[in-house]
This record gives structure tokens, C-alpha cells and sequence, in this order.
């Protein structure tokens, strides 16, 4: 929520992506705005930087939902 506070728009996103635990896959239009994620002990953050998926995402271990952002 703190994305979409700051002003992010999700682009896409899906329920099932079929990517082995992950049940949710989320993703923003542009980099991350805020580092809320910091503040929460269960999500892990990636700076994954390859331009045919994503720039960065935080993975919530415990729903195995992922929240990713667009470069």
C-alpha cells in the first residue's frame, strides 16, 4: 500500500503465475518509491536489474506473494 500511496500504478497482475510457491505476482510501473518493505521482517528484497523481467522486487516469504517494480 505504501507504493500505491506514493503514487505507483500496477501495470500487471496475476493470482497464479505458475512459478513454484508463488501465488501472487504484482507489478508496478516504475522503480520502487518508498523502502516500506524495510520495516516489515518477513519480506526480502532483490535487486534483480535484468530489463526483460524487472528492476527490483520484495518477496513476502510467509504468502509467497511478490510485489515487482519496472525500471
Amino acid at each position: 500500500m505504501a507504493e500505491l500511496d506514493a503514487g505507483a500504478k500496477i501495470v500487471e497482475g496475476t493470482s497464479s503465475p505458475n512459478w513454484g510457491k508463488m501465488k501472487r505476482l504484482i507489478i508496478l510501473d516504475a522503480p520502487f518509491r518508498t523502502s516500506a518493505w524495510k520495516e516489515h521482517g518477513g519480506l526480502t528484497f532483490r535487486d534483480i536489474n535484468d530489463p526483460h523481467y524487472w528492476r527490483a522486487e520484495v518477496e513476502d516469504t510467509a504468502t509467497h506473494e511478490l510485489l515487482a517494480c519496472r525500471f
